[in-house]
């Protein structure tokens, strides 16, 4: 059975806390069904500042799955 790629099943979201906070934050969401967590961080400056730290978080996120997978496949 061929799963999708992980790498096209997730994907940064950038948004901007308007309140008290005023500050920008990411979160690594799933394009098709819940994760059941929330990957996400909070405390930047810029748009620029979040998206670039998502982006890196993303694709730690996304080794880690892949190491998982190599793992479970050679038992």
């Amino acid at each position: 059975m061929l799963r999708p790629s992980p790498r096209r099943s997730f994907y940064v979201v950038v948004s901007w806390s308007g309140d008290a906070g005023q500050e920008w934050s990411w979160e690594i969401r799933p394009k098709h069904r819940p994760m059941g967590i929330r990957l996400r961080e909070t405390g930047f400056r810029s748009h620029r500042a979040a998206h670039e730290a998502g982006r890196l978080a993303l694709e730690d996120f996304l080794n880690g799955l892949v190491i998982e997978r190599a793992s479970r496949s050679a038992f």
